[in-house]
């Protein structure tokens, strides 16, 4: 039987946790109002965190709501900054019980996972797979959820947390923060838990595949999953029997796909084949849209030097996990800064 954690909640409002969490929430972003209005009055705010958690009386404060669309559209809702500190001190504490639960090839918010390092782990399956059979005879499955976060319920959340929990007054923190957003269905994106909580039912559908199903190399980044096989039947049934159980989880694919790994995996940020790997098409399109922007910006006095170099400095670090030394001295050599 897997271990349950109890007397939590002070563990989470215990106060250097409190200023931990503050620190964190506050990174990057000194400069906003409610920060500085936070910060002005620092232990009374943080106190009176602590004195909610410690009663079970803490109550989510209201989002507010804006859209982005890179890359697709989606609504964030921003809890205020109080939310966001005390949604800090709970992961400083959960974060290692719930990480310890996951499969290996889970990368999605995982200290020492990412994007990079699953990028790498298909690429070596890849080469393994191809070390011993032609790569045309390699199949990979892919599938991508429909409005992952926003079909979530809350339902089955407070179950999955009540599997390693057993503290009531964290328990009951945790179904406040769920149970934030009306109808019983979706967590906000914009929130810190939200991440966590998403992962937590993927990880559901992982231990399902790991153990009942028995996939070898299977890798999951939230809500995108990968298999590779050594053949067409192999992936298709994989792809059925994820459909199959997404569905008790109330989740439809938005995309799904098998073919051969000839087409190299379009996963991650990269496209990936044994020997190889490039930039997704989007973000070459995004970092050109991007510099024009930004350049055309610092021309008319809106934009700085430091902005322009940010953006490039997270384009690179990017770009340099793949094979693009020849994208980049060409991308690079058409801007002007």
């Amino acid at each position: 039987m897997s271990k349950k954690h109890d007397h939590l909640i002070e563990r989470i409002a215990d106060w250097d946790n409190l200023l931990l969490a503050y620190q964190k929430a506050r990174s990057g972003k000194r400069d906003r109002a409610e920060v500085q209005v936070f910060s002005s009055d620092l232990w009374l705010h943080l106190g009176n965190i602590q004195h909610h958690l410690l009663h079970g009386t803490y109550r989510m404060g209201d989002y507010r709501r804006f859209v982005v669309y890179e890359p697709k559209r989606r609504e964030i809702l921003a809890a205020p900054f109080a939310d966001r500190v005390m949604q800090h001190a709970i992961l400083n504490v959960m974060q290692p019980i719930w990480d310890a639960c996951m499969i290996e090839d889970t990368y999605a918010c995982r200290p020492g996972k990412g994007t990079h390092a699953g990028a790498d782990r298909l690429q070596q399956w890849l080469r393994d797979m191809a070390a011993n059979q032609p790569l045309a005879e390699v199949w990979i499955a892919k599938t991508d959820f429909s409005k992952y976060f926003q079909r979530i319920q809350h339902a089955d959340l407070k179950l999955i947390c009540r599997r390693k929990i057993i503290c009531e007054r964290t328990l009951q923190l945790l179904d406040s923060i769920i149970g934030s957003t009306p109808g019983g269905v979706g967590i906000p994106v914009g929130n810190l838990t939200s991440q966590w909580l998403a992962n937590l039912l993927g990880n559901e559908i992982d231990q399902w595949i790991k153990r009942e199903l028995r996939v070898k190399r299977y890798l999951r980044y939230m809500d995108d999953m990968v298999a590779i096989f050594s053949s067409q039947s192999e992936a298709q049934w994989f792809v059925r029997q994820i459909e199959d159980r997404a569905g008790r989880y109330g989740l439809t694919f938005s995309r799904w796909s098998v073919h051969r790994a000839t087409q190299g995996i379009n996963a991650l940020g990269y496209r990936i084949w044994p020997t190889h790997k490039l930039l997704r098409r989007r973000a070459v399109v995004m970092f050109r849209r991007d510099m024009r922007h930004l350049v055309r910006g610092k021309e008319e006095g809106w934009a700085s030097s430091d902005q322009v170099m940010a953006r490039v400095k997270a384009f690179v670090a990017h770009a340099k996990h793949g094979d693009t030394w020849r994208l980049r001295k060409k991308l690079f050599s058409s801007i002007i800064f």
